[in-house]
């Protein structure tokens, strides 16, 4: 009980959720009330029993309406049910008897969810039950609460907690939540009037007991649950006392981030319910369960890599908000795909860049989850300041300070020479909950850019790769390559794509070239107007390089030059026709240099896709 100070992220993190529209000084100041009145739940929790009677009645009121239904309740001897939620004093509940002690009571049950520590269980147990309840455990208590209600005795229980992944879904302020269906069961079967009942706090241990007949639909008992967590809803929203009342650390939407079970996709049927009980378009998008951030990769052929995954990702929980953290050079590119909700921007490396990287927490508040795509420990130091309590990550060397930092750290234990990188992010997720494979088709990009010239064939080249020279295959070999093309196809023109970088190389290929027959677009082109020029190409000629990657996700045809570099690990990984060129007898993991690649063999590969 006393730990729950610590979780003060969770309460604003939920308060945040609950009211959008309200400030942050207003969250805080709710949160630090919740915190004094968790304590003085957990002193009453102690000291309830020991009570005077005088005491009890003085500072636990009943008005003589609430008093005139509770005896009618309890004289017919009918039975019924009573829903109480998460409110600082329930514990004022179990005085009920001390409180109306001028009639016979009958059987009253308390269906409640024991302690994991015996000790603990058996002292509360002892308190709770001292004013004549009977304590019947939510684990094995549906058929002695059945018991009760046919001896025209009275059940009740805590409706508000999260029931795991054995919960049905509904609506709670917008959020998904998962909720027992015990009410419904039990109404179903004895047909005993709901009441809703909850102390509404006046002062340190004092309250005013509201009890309240539940409206809904007699014929569909589960609208008990969807007007109880209604009604539950209205009295958080309609002030601070009680909105300050309400157990937030209780994690009410625990079923939002956790694992694959327990995620929105089971047992939904009365999902779409609620939400029309509520007037919430079943379909509506503003439904957001939680918040993940994604640090992308630092390099385009990366950046593609990942995209597969996040693509699943986000069909995989259409319940999810995604925001995608990147370097400023993808932001343009990232927000065109439309894969996430949000694309932010990393701030500019300087002596201040954890300290903005800090104040990034503004723009992504309260992150559920924060998936790292980067192996590096800046990285890692990242993935704490933004604050998520779930932090994803990959690890394939072992480094051993990455557990400091990354809670949820996937260590690969299969041969990571042929794995590929999208598949061991994918992995990583299915480890931590989610449990699909990647969605592989190409993407579709229309931008409608100006006149591209007219011929029979279209063929671009991505030559360069700045970053790491050993990678590129010789100036000499590529203006080899293109002269035969020109040789054996008349009605030709070939696209040159680079970035700025890649100019001085790109130039030395082009030098003795028809410039008639060739466009040198190297560093003229945002990688989205990239995009659009190479999916008019027939056919692109690629390095192992952000371009050839970007080829890859539009679906161009491809024919890959792989030397040095594995293309089990790093190679096209999206479904299009592609053709991989390595050198003669050099293994599927590649390692012999690309220059030694024949021209032969890569013209052999443009003849056969061209074919086709």
């Amino acid at each position: 009980m006393f730990v729950i100070p610590f979780r003060r992220r969770l309460v604003l993190s939920n308060l945040y959720y609950a009211f959008p529209n309200r400030s942050a000084l207003w969250r805080r100041k709710i949160c630090r009330e919740n915190f004094f009145r968790l304590i003085e739940l957990g002193l009453l929790s102690i000291a309830g029993n020991f009570l005077s009677k005088r005491r009890i009645k003085a500072d636990f009121k009943l008005s003589e309406e609430h008093k005139k239904v509770t005896k009618q309740i309890l004289t017919e001897k009918r039975g019924a049910i009573i829903l109480i939620p998460h409110f600082t004093l329930m514990e004022a509940m179990t005085l009920f008897p001390k409180i109306v002690d001028d009639i016979e009571w009958p059987e009253v049950g308390v269906i409640y969810r024991p302690f994991d520590n015996p000790s603990l269980e058996k002292f509360i147990k002892h308190i709770r039950e001292g004013s004549g309840l009977k304590l019947i455990s939510r684990k094995k208590g549906i058929f002695e609460a059945m018991r009760i209600l046919n001896n025209g005795g009275v059940v009740t229980l805590l409706f508000d907690q999260n029931a795991g992944d054995s919960g049905h879904r509904m609506m709670f302020f917008n959020r998904v939540i998962a909720s027992t269906d015990l009410p419904a069961l039990l109404y179903q079967k004895f047909k005993v009037p709901v009441y809703f009942l909850y102390p509404k706090r006046v002062g340190f241990w004092q309250t005013n007991l509201k009890l309240k007949k539940l409206n809904f639909d007699e014929n569909d008992p589960k609208t008990i649950l969807f007007a109880a967590n209604k009604h539950l809803e209205e009295l958080l929203t309609r002030n601070e006392n009680t909105c300050s009342d309400w157990l937030w650390a209780h994690d009410r939407w625990k079923v939002a981030v956790g694992d694959a079970k327990n995620l929105v996709k089971r047992r939904c049927k009365w999902l779409a319910q609620s939400q029309r009980y509520l007037n919430i378009k079943p379909d509506a998008d503003a439904i957001v369960n939680f918040r993940v951030t994604v640090r992308m990769p630092n390099w385009l052929g990366d950046v593609i890599m990942a995209v597969a995954v996040l693509r699943t990702l986000k069909h995989y929980r259409p319940d999810m908000e995604l925001i995608l953290i990147c370097q400023e050079q993808f932001v343009d590119f990232l927000t065109g795909l439309k894969i996430a909700d949000r694309v932010a921007q990393l701030p500019e490396k300087n002596f201040k860049y954890f300290l903005n990287i800090l104040k990034m927490r503004d723009v992504c508040p309260y992150p559920d989850v924060h998936i790292s795509l980067v192996n590096s420990l800046r990285g890692d130091i990242e993935a704490v300041l933004m604050g998520a309590p779930k932090r994803i990550g990959t690890d394939t060397k072992n480094r051993f300070y990455r557990k400091i930092f990354i809670n949820n750290l996937y260590e690969n234990d299969i041969d990571i020479e042929s794995l590929h990188q999208t598949k061991l992010w994918e992995n990583a997720l299915n480890k931590f909950g989610i449990e699909c494979e990647s969605k592989l088709s190409p993407f579709k990009l229309c931008t409608n850019m100006g006149i591209v010239p007219k011929a029979k064939y279209l063929i671009g080249m991505v030559c360069g790769c700045v970053n790491t020279p050993r990678k590129r295959w010789p100036a000499k070999s590529w203006r080899i390559l293109i002269e035969r093309i020109y040789v054996e196809y008349k009605d030709v023109h070939v696209n040159l794509y680079g970035t700025k970088a890649d100019a001085r190389f790109v130039d030395e290929i082009s030098f003795l070239l028809n410039r008639e027959k060739f466009s040198n677009l190297t560093g003229k082109t945002s990688i989205l107007e990239l995009a659009d020029y190479m999916q008019r190409d027939d056919l692109i000629v690629a390095i192992d390089t952000g371009g050839m990657h970007l080829a890859n996700m539009f679906g161009c045809q491809l024919v890959c030059i792989y030397g040095v570099t594995n293309p089990l690990i790093n190679g096209p990984i999206f479904n299009s026709n592609k053709i991989i060129v390595m050198p003669d007898s050099c293994p599927e993991k590649g390692g012999f240099l690309t220059e030694d690649i024949s021209i032969e063999s890569v013209f052999k590969a443009i003849q056969l896709i061209l074919k086709r």
